[in-house]
């Protein structure tokens, strides 16, 4: 029989960061794996898989298998619900970038739900947002989608914290990838190659398609969902983004894009040296002004000295003004990576933990 105290996870994505997860997790007493999917299907074992089962997955999707491939156990072909029901789990794990908005509403009948996925929060109107949030508050269920903007930093608890009489105003950069991008730039390198720095092992810091961060798709998401955690209706479409990536280059395949990349480098390249003419650097940023409902992602120029040029790899910086603060505060550290996102994920299960004992 499992483990009483055991928090059971039904874990949906076995991608990079759901991987990293099981590692950290693996041989911890206090969690127990009974179900794991992808776009295949989903897995699932009532007692909990075994240290050497979870193991067997991971080498399975390493080796580029699908989770249908997978032999020993019950395969639900797609069906997570039923998986939450069957097996009893405590907490769906979302570590995908699908729209998952539909199955978050159905799984709160069933279990808690922990959260790396930005798309089920943000790309839904925000009233869809806000029945969410309170059907989980009916339920007495936990939503925790604190991973979703700064990985291990959990920068939406923070801003909950902060900002619990308002917030004024925010402002840096969100994007592990464009924080990398930004600085690559500004040290004399060419766009794509900066890019596929940050798409390769060991940093793996973009989305699956690169271009959802440099389009300012994911920054846009983010800033939607800080704005929402502020009690703003913050929809993404209200999110103004510069336009980097040509309508030619978003019809693409992801390595045909990759391939014609360069075709972007001698403008950034001009812009990069513009600034440091200047004596200043260029940077992709974010700002939010709460008052005004305006909010904007793009490159700017930023002085030198700005909190935001001592950022290093997939560092996220923020600045947020509270609005009965006397000045601003800044947030600086690492917001992207499998392992980053983990370390989060690990901290909300803890806190999941100690909530259901």
């Amino acid at each position: 029989m499992h483990m009483v105290d055991a928090v059971r996870i039904a874990l949906l994505g076995a991608g990079t960061i759901g991987r990293a997860l099981i590692r950290r997790t693996l041989n911890d007493p206090n969690f127990r794996y009974v179900a794991v999917g992808d776009t295949s299907g989903v897995v699932a074992n009532g007692e909990g898989f075994s240290g050497r089962d979870m193991s067997d997955i991971i080498r399975l999707k390493e080796e580029g298998w699908s989770l249908k491939e997978y032999d020993g156990h019950h395969v639900f072909h797609g069906n997570m619900l039923d998986a939450l029901d069957l097996y009893a789990a405590d907490v769906l794990v979302d570590v995908t970038n699908a729209q998952t908005y539909d199955l978050f509403t159905e799984a709160l009948e069933y279990a808690h739900i922990v959260s790396s996925n930005k798309v089920p929060i943000a790309d839904v109107p925000y009233e869809k947002y806000q029945g969410l949030v309170s059907k989980a508050a009916d339920r007495g269920r936990v939503i925790d989608f604190g991973t979703t903007v700064g990985a291990g930093l959990k920068i939406p608890d923070l801003i909950e914290r902060v900002g619990i009489d308002g917030i004024d105003w925010a402002s840096g950069c969100l994007s592990g990838t464009m924080n990398y991008v930004s600085q690559r730039l500004n040290e004399g390198a060419p766009l794509s190659s900066a890019l596929k720095e940050a798409m390769a092992p060991p940093r793996s810091y973009t989305e699956p398609d690169p271009r959802d961060d440099l389009a300012g798709e994911d920054f846009a998401r983010k800033l939607a969902i800080i704005g929402r955690i502020c009690g703003k209706g913050v929809e993404r479409s209200m999110v103004q983004i510069e336009e980097v990536v040509t309508d030619e280059l978003r019809k693409l395949s992801v390595e045909e894009f990759l391939e014609a990349l360069p075709t972007l480098d001698s403008e950034m390249r001009r812009r990069a040296e513009d600034a440091k003419w200047d004596g200043k650097r260029i940077w992709y940023l974010g700002a939010a002004d709460f008052q005004n409902d305006e909010y904007r992602v793009g490159f700017e120029e930023v002085p030198v000295g700005d909190p935001i040029t001592m950022a290093r790899e997939s560092d996220n910086v923020l600045t947020v003004f509270p609005s009965l603060w006397r000045r601003p505060v800044t947030i600086i550290g690492p917001g992207a990576g499998a392992q980053e996102t983990a370390t989060g994920l690990v901290s909300s299960l803890t806190s999941l933990s100690r909530h259901l004992s």
